[in-house]
């Protein structure tokens, strides 16, 4: 009995570092031993913007969307005819191209896009009514490229060129749970979407990924808007449910026909 009992625990030893050893691999040992590498990756310019708080001892790899200001989902599950990540994001490069977005950061939700993939716009100023500013004051020069996971998960409080209010979307696709949470439903290999060790850009065909059956998979919109009032020099992150609706801003941005599901706005 009690050798059973001690072969059962080396096993089980075995197995759980059989595990580790994998997730080092998959995810990238720099990760998970030395999170001041990661700093070095990115965009500086905008690293260098934010406000650091608490939050800047997070983990250096991400693993879902960051709290947010408001979120749209699709009605319904994208249809079976929609096979294939690389032809759904095909149509939301189209579409955010056509409403002026440039250069989108694009994301695996997983490695190989195990759950999809997501992609994120830059910042830009918006109008009272949230549509976009003209071409020549939508965009600021402080924030170049398109936000970063890690950007808007530790921005917080960051300066903004004028008064006025400012916004990003982060656009998913995938078969895991859409909702207002920063904590995926499980933090491994096929959650995580960027770190060192994980490929970053928009998913292209190959075999089976070019013939996915995305029935299960839903359009998730979430909004991080900001805002600085007339006497502050920084912006602050709106808070979750204080400004316009998710679907309101999306037919403000010219963002509705991301699919040809309806969007409605997540309780």
């Amino acid at each position: 009995m009690v050798a059973a009992r001690l072969f059962r625990r080396v096993a089980s030893a075995v197995r759980v570092r059989y595990r580790f050893e994998m997730l080092v691999r998959a995810i990238g040992i720099t990760a998970l031993l030395a999170s001041s590498a990661f700093g070095a990756l990115g965009c500086a310019t905008q690293r260098e913007l934010i406000d650091r708080s608490a939050s800047a001892g997070l983990s250096p790899c991400s693993f879902w969307p960051p709290p947010n200001t408001a979120l749209g989902l699709t009605q319904s599950a994208l249809p079976m005819q929609a096979a294939g990540l690389n032809k759904v994001a095909v149509r939301i490069a189209t579409e955010l191209h056509a409403a002026g977005y440039p250069e989108p950061r694009w994301y695996p939700i997983g490695l190989r896009y195990m759950h999809g993939f997501a992609v994120t716009t830059r910042l830009e100023a918006l109008n009272s009514d949230t549509t976009p500013k003209s071409r020549f004051e939508r965009w600021s020069s402080l924030y170049p490229d398109s936000a970063s996971l890690r950007w808007l998960t530790l921005a917080r409080k960051i300066p903004l060129p004028r008064a006025g209010r400012y916004r990003v979307f982060l656009i998913a696709v995938t078969d895991l749970p859409l909702g207002s949470t920063a904590v995926a439903p499980t933090w491994n290999e096929d959650t995580v979407m960027d770190g060192p060790g994980v490929g970053i850009g928009r998913p292209r065909p190959n075999g089976a990924e070019a013939s996915r059956d995305l029935s299960g998979y839903r359009l998730g919109v979430y909004v991080y808007q900001y805002e600085r009032p007339q006497d502050q020099v920084q912006g602050e992150l709106s808070a979750s449910g204080t400004e316009r609706s998710a679907t309101a801003q999306l037919r403000a941005a010219g963002l509705w026909h991301l699919t040809d599901s309806p969007f409605i706005d997540a309780q």
